[in-house]
């Protein structure tokens, strides 16, 4: 998700730059102080519990500003390393400058506000960094991973094709065509051509709003002779990736995934086709 206002000139977004850049430089040099007071100093009673919160909550701050500044100029074009570098170095400097003063005279309540105060604001903002500079990736390597790991039954017997693919276009499944009426989910044709035994049409999914992930399934009864081999092909509504579920005679499942989730109900349509062969007692009733 791109968070760049499209009104923000580049004058402004390089200023936004420099100071999350500038803001970052100083607060390591701060935690590097700090770390140096703390080695040096045996016992810090310049610092009351008081000093030590208000450390704290402006540590806080910074790292906070920092980052609002650099999601404000939405720099995605800068290299991800320069992104890596605002999200971990204001991280590690809060917690050395944190750790520097919780050795002053501090009562346990204090401690724990210092801490709670630095840890909670690091959490919610660098979640947020995080999720706004890398979500889209992390995202793909998520589906890339589940797309990997899941290993479909029966494979060879699927073939799934999108809007963009002729193969089904060039060679229709059906010898009419074949139209889905509004509130039809399944309109399936069984026929037997040629010892081939034929289960094909049209078929519909729905994604609720906010839904990304569905199954589904297309039934044959009487079960086809043997396992037949599948073929998919998307015929309208929003691009959805679909992996195989499970082939067996008595049925189908197709596992149904949008990239993002809808806002409104998605309803798209696939054209389906199934074919085995026949079965011999089906020939001989054919040839009697």
């Amino acid at each position: 998700m791109d968070r760049q206002s499209p009104t923000i000139s580049p004058e402004v977004r390089g200023i936004c730059l420099a100071l999350a850049a500038g803001g970052t430089g100083l607060l390591a040099t701060a935690a590097v102080i700090a770390c140096g007071v703390r080695l040096s100093v045996s016992d810090f009673d310049v610092l009351s519990s008081g000093s030590s919160l208000a450390i704290a909550l402006l540590t806080a701050a910074w790292c906070a500003s920092i980052r609002a500044a650099w999601l404000a100029a939405s720099p995605k074009t800068l290299s991800p390393s320069l992104h890596a570098t605002i999200a971990i170095a204001p991280l590690a400097s809060a917690i050395l400058i944190a750790r520097s003063v919780t050795f002053a005279p501090l009562t346990d309540f204090a401690t724990f506000l210092l801490w709670f105060a630095v840890l909670a604001q690091e959490g919610t903002t660098l979640s947020l960094f995080v999720s706004t500079l890398f979500g889209n990736r992390i995202g793909q390597l998520l589906d890339k991973t589940e797309a990997e790991g899941a290993e479909p039954m029966l494979a060879p017997a699927f073939k799934i094709e999108n809007e963009e693919t002729s193969g089904i276009d060039d060679e229709p499944i059906g010898q009419e065509s074949l139209d889905l009426p509004p509130g039809v989910t399944q309109q399936l044709t069984r026929a037997t051509d040629a010892g081939q035994e034929q289960v094909y049409g049209l078929v519909r999914a729905k994604f609720t709003s906010g839904q990304r992930h569905v199954y589904l399934h297309v039934g044959f009864c009487p079960p086809l002779p043997s396992v037949p081999h599948v073929e998919l092909h998307q015929l309208e509504g929003p691009e959805v990736q679909i992996k195989p579920g499970q082939v067996l005679t008595n049925g189908v499942r197709f596992d149904l995934k949008l990239r993002e989730a809808p806002t409104v109900d998605a309803l798209p349509v696939f054209e389906f086709m199934a074919t085995c062969p026949a079965s011999e007692s089906d020939g001989l009733r054919a040839a009697s």
